[in-house]
C-alpha cells in the first residue's frame, strides 16, 4: 500500500508506518470530499512531503499535482467549485454516494446494508450530522477509524478492513472519482479525484493480494 505519510492527524494508538500512511490519506480524503479545504488544510497539503514507497509513482505523481493547485488556487474558489460540483440545486453534477453508484437512486438497500453493518462495528451517525453514511466522507472516515482504532477499540485487522471496504467501497468508488474527473466544471477537484483514485487503486490491488 502507500509508503510515508502526506499529513499526520492525531492518533491514539502506534501504528506501523504503511498504516499510518494510510489512516493519513483516508482522513485527508475525508476532509477533502465532506467539505472544500481552508486555507490551514491547503497549506499543509502543499508543505507536505510526497507520497514514498514502492508502486506509489502515479500516487506521487498526482500528489504533486494536488499541492501545486493547493497552492495556486484560492480557497473561494476551491468552495465556490465543491458547491457547483457536489452540491449544485437539486441533483449535483457529481455524487458522493454508495447508494447511487449500486443501485442507481438515493437510500436504496446498500444503504440499508451499510447501516448494519456500520451498528455490528460499533459506527454511529452524529447526530448533528445529515449525510447518509453512504457519503464518501463518511466511508473514509471509517476506514481511517477500523486502520487507527481508538482507546475503545483495537485497530481492525486486515481481513477486517478488506471486508468492510470490498462491501462498501470497492465497487463504486473509482467511479465517483472519474466522475469528478470528467465534470467539465471541476478544476481543484480534477486533481483531488485523481489522487484519491491512485490511492484507491492501491488499495484495491494491496487489498487482493492473496
Amino acid at each position: 500500500m502507500s509508503g510515508e505519510s502526506a499529513i499526520h492527524f492525531e492518533n491514539p494508538r502506534t501504528l506501523a508506518v504503511e498504516d499510518r500512511a494510510r489512516a493519513d490519506f483516508y482522513a485527508l480524503l475525508a476532509n477533502l470530499f465532506y467539505r472544500a479545504p481552508d486555507e490551514r488544510l491547503l497549506t499543509a497539503i502543499v508543505v507536505a512531503p510526497e507520497p514514498e514507497g514502492e508502486g506509489s509513482a502515479e500516487l506521487a505523481n498526482a500528489w504533486r499535482d494536488l499541492a501545486t493547485a493547493s497552492r495556486l488556487i484560492p480557497p473561494e474558489a476551491i468552495e465556490e467549485e465543491y458547491q457547483q460540483v457536489f452540491v449544485g440545486v437539486g441533483k449535483p453534477p457529481v455524487m458522493l454516494y454508495g447508494s447511487y453508484y449500486l443501485a442507481g437512486f438515493m437510500m436504496e438497500r446498500p444503504l440499508a446494508e451499510l447501516r448494519n453493518d456500520l451498528a455490528a462495528l460499533g459506527f454511529a451517525r452524529a447526530a448533528n450530522i445529515n449525510e447518509p453514511e453512504d457519503h464518501l466522507a463518511a466511508l473514509c472516515d471509517v476506514m481511517r477509524a477500523l486502520i487507527c482504532g481508538d482507546i475503545g477499540r483495537r485497530p481492525a485487522t486486515i481481513a477486517e478492513q478488506n471486508a468492510f471496504f470490498s462491501r462498501h467501497l470497492k465497487h463504486w468508488v473509482t467511479q465517483c472519482c472519474d466522475a469528478t474527473t470528467k465534470y467539465a466544471q471541476s478544476n481543484y477537484y480534477v486533481k483531488v479525484a485523481a489522487f484519491a483514485r491512485a490511492f484507491f487503486d492501491i488499495e484495491i490491488a494491496a487489498f487482493e493480494m492473496p
